[in-house]
This record gives structure tokens, C-alpha cells and sequence, in this order.
């Protein structure tokens, strides 16, 4: 039986039409999302003894059409957005359509680069966990060798619809057997150019992450706050962090760090 889990992170993205109809001035942390989207925001809303804890997303439309589509440098956001997701709310009908349209776009990219990067033959799970392997080595992250299949459980039938639509919308040529087995007809030379091109984004890939992570260190909205409830959850530590410190992370990094040292958490 599945139970709801209130306990772990709500993950959200808000995808504006300008940027600006989110920042009320064009700060550092507007021009370090025009840059280098997406902006990361950390939120929590206690109701009784329920705390939701979420981690929001801010880009723009144009942001998030550039970063679906097959000519992306960057991975991350068409390998998420092919996975499951829900719109919440929009504004109106058209801008549903929208967000549906950069949702068609992600699958569209994940299906070209499971059949390019995939095997000439496999059955439709291990294109999908062939492709999120590689696209978590293309990113500045440690993930579990099963965390592809995790992916796909419970959703093997959306996966490989997902697969055959996108491939017959590409015009990809394959055969589909009634076993869940497929054929993709594509020529070596073509596979070599695909993976010249997968090479370059993957080399990308990790100096992307960096920056990102250099960037949420001065623009991680809640971050503090962030850190400290995940230290609590895997360390057991409260940090109780006072009004100032959570305001500026940056200048109390070194008590924190002091504080986990003398907590012996490097030595776990």
C-alpha cells in the first residue's frame, strides 16, 4: 500500500513569463538567473505539527523551452521534465498550453538520446535506465547504480509509451514486439555522431553543476534553513539557527562547521 510521506521535499517549479514578473528589482540574484537558470528557493509552511518543506525552481518560459530541447548543453531539465510531473496552476489556457508544449519538447530529447546513446536492442526499461545513467554522469552528483530503475517502478507501461510516441513523432525508424522488445534502426555512423555530441555535453555537464553551486551560495533563498533540516534529517543535529544566521549563511559557515566538527560528524 503506497502511504504519503510529508517528511521528505516537495519539489516545485515556477515558471514565470519574465523573469521580472518575479523579482520585484533586478538584483544580483536576477541577473545570476538570467545567467545561469534555474534559481533555487527553499520554503516551509507548518500547519499543526505538519511541517511541508519544499524546494522551488524559478525560470522563465524562454529558459525552460531552451532547456527541453534536443540542442540543450545542459541535461538536467528535459531528463527531469520527461519524468511524471503535474501542473499546478497556470494563469490561463494558453499558458497551459505552454508548459505542455516544453513538457512535449522534454520527451521529444529524452527519446532521441535513449535511442542514439541506447542499445540496437533491448526491451523498453533498459533504454530508459541506459539514458538516466547517462545523464547522471554527466551531472555533479553521486546516485545510487539502481537509481534509474527506481525511476521507472511502478511506471514501466508511461515509460515505454512514452518511448514509442516520442520515437514515432522523431520519425526514428524501430520495431515494437509484443514482448516490450524493440529494434531501433539506426546506422553506426549516426550512433558515432550522436555520441560526439553527448561527449561534449557531458564534459559541460560537470562545470555547469559547479557554477550552479557557486551561484546558490550567494542567491539559495532559504538555504540556510535548507542545510540545517538536512543535517537534522541525516545527522540527527539541530542546528537552531538564529534569525541572523539564517539570513546570512555565508558569514556564520564557520560556526556551523564548528559545530558538526565538535558534534564528530566528520568522523562518521
Amino acid at each position: 500500500m503506497w502511504k504519503q510521506d510529508l517528511t521528505g521535499l516537495l519539489d516545485f517549479y515556477i515558471v514565470c513569463e519574465d523573469l521580472s514578473d518575479w523579482y520585484n528589482d533586478k538584483t544580483g540574484r536576477y541577473f545570476a538567473n538570467v545567467l545561469l537558470p534555474p534559481n533555487i528557493e527553499y520554503h516551509e509552511y507548518k500547519e499543526g505539527e505538519v511541517v511541508l518543506r519544499a524546494k522551488v525552481a524559478i525560470l522563465s518560459l524562454k529558459q525552460l523551452r531552451q532547456a527541453t530541447g534536443l540542442q540543450s548543453i545542459d541535461t538536467t531539465m528535459w531528463a527531469r521534465f520527461c519524468q511524471p510531473v503535474k501542473i499546478m496552476w497556470s494563469r490561463n489556457d494558453q499558458a497551459c498550453q505552454d508548459l505542455f508544449g516544453c513538457l512535449v519538447r522534454a520527451v521529444a530529447t529524452a527519446s532521441w538520446w535513449a535511442a542514439y546513446l541506447g542499445p540496437k536492442e533491448a526491451n523498453g526499461e533498459e533504454f530508459w535506465c541506459n539514458l538516466f545513467a547517462h545523464t547522471y554522469s554527466a551531472e555533479l552528483r553521486v546516485e545510487a547504480k539502481n537509481r534509474p530503475m527506481s525511476i521507472l517502478e511502478n511506471r514501466e507501461d508511461y515509460f515505454i509509451q512514452l518511448l514509442e510516441v516520442g520515437w514515432k513523432g522523431l520519425s526514428i525508424p524501430f520495431q515494437h514486439s509484443q514482448t516490450n522488445y524493440f529494434t531501433v534502426n539506426i546506422s553506426d555512423k549516426e550512433r558515432q555522431t550522436a555520441y560526439k555530441k553527448w561527449n561534449f555535453r557531458k564534459k559541460m555537464g560537470r562545470p555547469l553543476n559547479i557554477a550552479r553551486l557557486m551561484k546558490a551560495a550567494f542567491t539559495f533563498q532559504g538555504g540556510a534553513e535548507y542545510i540545517a533540516w538536512k543535517i537534522k534529517r541525516h545527522q540527527g543535529i539541530d542546528l537552531n539557527l538564529t534569525p541572523f544566521q539564517k539570513k546570512h549563511p555565508l558569514i556564520n559557515a564557520p560556526w556551523i562547521l564548528i559545530k558538526l566538527y565538535r558534534q564528530g560528524v566528520f568522523n562518521r
